[in-house]
């Protein structure tokens, strides 16, 4: 059976290979010596690594939804719960599977996220991470930068930054793909602390990383945070990222990938003055979403949806909010995570475990996930990928 697999005509071994997922593809490496030169050729070929990427991200879609969870504080100092874990135990993959079945509990997969991190890399008590296409970055709120792709084992850390003096902090950050042009981009911004030589208000500085010149520059941001913010969550979506931010106010800072421009965008008029209310972003049909909750402990919980409109073309101009949806009352659950399907909402139960909230049929399902407990963490979707943090030939893809 071997032989005759080995057999095969290059283009039909290529159309399989496209389907499989990288760990199968890269241990069919051992094969045979056509099939490790067959595969060392396409790994190296764009036009493979993005139709393998499509493949996947559709089979995804369709099938199973990715999650990654780093389980620590975010802020300036690290959980004391979390001192006896390393670096490969700091994230989790949850894979949950898209059946549509209605029993009390999903089917799903939660692994260790195994990042091939060197210790002394990265600050992992204040680290921010973002994900595009398979490849993870890491930057902690100094000067270090590292992109990681797990499913290859691939690991690296980018040229120092413009903006690493010793009064440079990080307050944002992101990894994304820049269609128009082409590139793999890191975008951060952070505000000069106050030093004992200075008696002015922090001023705040923006950077861009290229893949595609593997070099960083300083970008304008005009923007006034009146005091020293502190980061919440971060989402992106067309072509835009979005951090939510609190200053004495909760606001919202957006930057353009295209135009590499930021913008400061305000909360419903009806949210405005609220103080230290929970609030949180999400993404949601394609859109921007915002949760605005109430409740705690045990108590039930009252969750309103708003959406963040186009923006008449984009993040220029006048920017309003809809309110699309309010969820309630739900007990037994505290925060509310992020949407994994349409009409499925994750969220926090005041045991510790995740709950998934049916919109149409409002039914509450378990997730018996007791190794992420109760310690605040950031989440985004995850796709396994060929995708290489070298750069080159291979990382820059059409889609």
């Amino acid at each position: 059976m071997t032989r005759r697999c080995c057999d095969m005509p290059e283009a039909v071994l290529e159309e399989i290979f496209s389907w499989l997922p990288p760990e199968s593809l890269m241990r069919f490496k051992c094969v045979s010596k056509s099939w490790y030169a067959l595969i060392k050729l396409l790994l190296k070929t764009p036009v493979f690594v993005n139709k393998h990427l499509c493949n996947i991200d559709n089979k995804m879609l369709s099938s199973t939804t990715g999650l990654v969870f780093c389980c620590h504080r975010p802020g300036y100092c690290p959980d004391p719960r979390l001192e006896f874990l390393g670096p490969f135990e700091m994230y989790s993959l949850l894979t949950i599977f898209n059946d549509d079945n209605l029993s009390d509990n999903l089917n799903y997969v939660s692994e260790n996220f195994d990042l091939p991190i060197p210790e002394s890399e990265v600050d992992m008590a204040s680290v921010l991470g973002s994900h595009c296409n398979g490849i993870i970055c890491l930057t902690d709120y100094y000067q270090t930068v590292m992109l990681c792709n797990p499913a290859i084992k691939e690991c690296r850390t980018l040229p120092k930054p413009c903006l690493s003096n010793d009064g440079f902090v990080v307050l944002g950050a992101g990894f994304c793909y820049d269609s128009r042009a082409n590139d793999y981009k890191v975008i951060k911004f952070g505000l000069d602390r106050f030093l004992p030589d200075r008696i002015e208000n922090p001023k705040p500085r923006a950077e861009i990383y290229s893949m595609g010149t593997d070099s960083w520059r300083e970008i304008g941001i005009h923007l006034d945070f009146n005091g020293f913010p502190f980061r919440n969550e971060q989402v992106f979506c067309k072509g835009v990222f979005y951090w939510s931010m609190w200053a004495r106010r909760y606001f919202i800072i957006s930057f353009d990938v295209f135009d590499e421009v930021f913008h400061s965008i305000p909360l419903p008029d009806s949210l405005l003055e609220i103080k230290a209310a929970p609030l949180k972003l999400t993404v949601w049909n394609e859109s921007v979403a915002l949760f605005y909750y109430s409740g705690d402990g045990g108590a039930p919980m009252e969750i309103e949806v708003w959406v963040l409109d186009d923006c008449h073309g984009g993040v220029k101009g006048f920017c309003s909010w809809i309110k699309k949806l309010i969820i309630g009352l739900l007990v037994d659950t505290v925060t509310p995570w992020t949407f994994w399907k349409s009409d499925e909402l994750l969220l926090e139960g005041t045991d510790g475990g995740l709950v998934s909230y049916n919109l149409s049929s409002q039914m509450l399902r378990n997730l018996t996930v007791s190794e992420l407990g109760r310690i605040r963490r950031w989440e985004f979707s995850y796709v396994k990928s060929l995708v290489s943090v070298y750069g080159g030939g291979a990382i820059l893809l059409n889609n």
